[in-house]
């Protein structure tokens, strides 16, 4: 019964260490995630192309306008 009375005892005080380091570990990671979001340039949208320098020519439908 030294075997089963281990086990009891382990289920009545678990260590929550590992429970712990697990939460500290996923908490420092979103704070670097936050902190390089606001202080880099990882948080902006990536920067519109440049548009098609406009032809000088008016025209609808294809009809050149004078």
């Amino acid at each position: 019964m030294g075997r089963l009375d281990d086990i009891l005892e382990r289920n009545r005080n678990p260590k929550r260490t590992e429970r712990l380091t697990v939460g500290i570990g996923v908490a420092l990671f979103l704070l670097l995630i936050i902190f390089l979001m606001t202080f880099t340039d990882l948080g902006l949208p990536a920067d519109d192309p440049k548009p098609a320098p406009a032809n000088t020519e008016k025209r609808v439908n294809d009809i050149k306008l004078r």
